[in-house]
């Protein structure tokens, strides 16, 4: 198949040029990193971006597609991207060569992490959609509205580290993200955050080359905890969803389906355990 053309970074599809691509993996802090934006006026397109417009994700998953047989994005991701100045966390940043590519004129950020706090960090958020069963089920029977999220969620990272949740592939995998970034970009088109080392609103609005804003603290957001405790929340709606969209009307159906069968028998039974001791009573 022949390769797709680079996304341009201007063109009829676009609104306002895109000027931020935030291509650190999830888990980097680029949840308080995204909020910074936000404060310096940025509209990031984001996680929440996508769940936001459902319909943007067979898009992204087209782009998943795509991208195994061409280096460049289909066109249809700058149409999603149009109203957006700037680029962070899933399923952005799996498409971190593309984006690069597809808007030089982009200034690009990497959040790293320590690996090991970053797998740590995985294993107990976002990668509990691929290992607890229930989401596993939901993705591979489509019974629920997350599990078009879910498959898309599941597809990039089958193309980031082939779905592996742990060790040496993965970290690998890991490492390779970030270095391929750092290869792509000149050193001054790149602001490199590492979140151990601690950030701040000088090193970003350097770098941005924007106002600092006075009075107002670097947000800092305890992400770990606040994405577990949703996707618990989330795990608990499922439940619910399977229960009453899938058990109650399964128990329904073969409640009905054994008193069609078993008719006459449990007529008989009627008969002789309910009618006929009522009718001795009221004789007797």
């Amino acid at each position: 198949m022949a390769e797709e053309e680079p996304t341009p970074k201007t063109g009829p599809g676009r609104k306002v040029p895109l000027r931020v691509l935030v291509l650190g993996l999830p888990r980097t802090s680029t949840t308080s990193l995204i909020s910074a934006l936000r404060q310096l006026g940025y509209n990031p397109y984001t996680m929440r971006s996508l769940m936001e417009n459902p319909s943007n994700i067979p898009v992204w998953q087209e782009a998943v597609n795509s991208t195994q047989y061409a280096s460049g994005l289909p066109l249809t991701i700058n149409d999603i991207l149009s109203d957006y100045d700037s680029v962070a966390d899933l399923p952005g940043c799996m498409f971190a060569q593309q984006l690069i590519e597809a808007y030089p004129d982009a200034k690009v950020i990497l959040t790293t992490r320590r690996y090991e706090d970053w797998e740590k960090s995985m294993q107990e958020s976002i990668w509990v959609l691929f290992t607890w069963r229930l989401f596993e089920i939901c993705r591979i029977l489509g019974v629920s509205r997350m599990a078009p999220l879910i498959r898309l969620l599941h597809s990039l990272f089958g193309m980031h580290n082939g779905n592996q949740y742990g060790g040496y592939e993965t970290r690998r995998a890991y490492e390779a993200h970030n270095e391929r970034v750092r290869e792509s970009v000149g050193s001054e088109r790149l602001l490199e955050i590492d979140v151990d080392g601690g950030s701040g609103w000088g090193e970003l609005c350097g770098f941005l080359g924007v106002e600092r804003p006075k009075d107002v603290e670097y947000p800092r957001f305890k992400e770990d905890m606040a994405m577990r405790a949703g996707l618990e929340q989330t795990w608990f709606s499922m439940v619910r969803y399977l229960v009453l969209m899938v058990v109650l009307p399964g128990v329904v159906l073969i409640a009905g389906g054994l008193l069609y069968l078993y008719a006459d028998d449990l007529r008989s039974a009627r008969d002789q355990w309910v009618i006929a001791p009522l009718k001795d009573y009221l004789n007797s």
